[in-house]
């Protein structure tokens, strides 16, 4: 298998997300506990790099064996434009899923349960995305759990790990990593809803009867603009309740870019021209919210020393 066909099958552009969700357990912890575990943090990224990896190769594989038109096959499967053998395939995606494996054990050895429970949970969820009798990709749950997924899992393993042994991590502090992480959550459930309706007509061939194609694409936008509208909300309620620190309600400086970005789709719902667009006006809106609670975190420390 080439390079060019790796870097589709496992979407890596997509794992930079991974590293994002770690700078946001940071800021979180040092926010609230002035404290993180970098040796198991950054072991936690491994196991989460990898298996973002693995389960984007086993969706494509997923989602070409199971797929009942031939036109996808063809002419939008990376599988079948590419000509691959799913042998190779299952290959390569068994191989990714060894190193999560042992460093993951290794981590559930070191710090308990906890860690097995939320990535069991995690994985299942990516898993059962695009297998199994009734695929969640298929139903109208599908964007709801990626979004949460995504959005959640991921920063409350990273901050889990970050704050193993300390005694400081309970069910407030999960609480907490939840709500923190909620704007990003409405955020992400609009790429997913993007997503359904620009593959809408594919999937209802494919006979996928996800959340977009039971309440119709009208329906699906006017909920798009909706969680938007939350994700947009939400931060400044936050920082006002002193949930994240007060310099990310810079973000709104960027709501007009943001809305310049999201415009083309509302009026046209093409995957190859206005879903990009989505995703980028999402990376823009997550990434700045975390990067602007890091840096709260680095002016509340440099503050605690001064």
């Amino acid at each position: 298998m080439d390079r060019k066909l790796f870097s589709e099958l496992s979407e890596i552009k997509t794992t930079t997300l991974d590293l994002a969700w770690l700078l946001l357990a940071i800021g979180f912890s040092y926010l609230n506990y002035e404290t993180f575990n970098f040796f198991y943090g950054l072991l936690g990224f491994i196991v989460v790099f990898f298996i973002h990896l693995f389960i984007n190769f086993h969706n494509n594989y997923m989602d070409y064996k199971n797929s009942t038109s031939e036109e996808y096959r063809e002419k939008i499967s990376t599988i079948g434009i590419n000509r691959e053998s799913l042998a190779i395939v299952r290959k390569w995606m068994y191989g990714l899923a060894i190193f999560p494996l042992i460093i993951g054990a290794y981590l559930v050895y070191k710090t308990g349960w906890i860690t097995l429970a939320i990535g069991v949970v995690g994985v299942l969820i990516g898993l059962l995305y695009s297998a199994g009798p009734k695929p969640l990709n298929s139903t109208m749950f599908g964007e709801a759990a990626v979004a949460i997924a995504i959005s959640q899992l991921v920063p409350m393993a990273y901050s889990y790990l970050g704050l193993v042994g300390t005694a400081k991590f309970d069910s407030s502090t999960a609480i907490s990593v939840i709500i923190i992480c909620l704007p990003n959550t409405f955020a992400f459930f609009c790429a997913e809803l993007s997503n359904g309706t620009c593959d809408l007509e594919a999937d209802i061939k494919n006979g996928r009867h996800t959340l977009v194609s039971k309440v119709g694409k009208a329906n699906a936008l006017s909920l798009f603009k909706a969680s938007w509208s939350l994700a947009f909300l939400l931060v400044p309620i936050l920082a006002i309740l002193k949930v994240v620190p007060y310099i990310t309600l810079l973000i709104v400086l960027l709501y007009p870019s943001i809305w310049d970005d999201i415009r083309p789709y509302l009026k046209e719902q093409v995957k190859t021209m206005t879903y990009p667009l989505v995703i980028k006006a999402v990376s823009k809106f997550s990434v700045t919210y975390i990067l602007l609670i890091a840096v709260g975190a680095v002016i509340k420390l440099v503050m605690s020393v001064i």
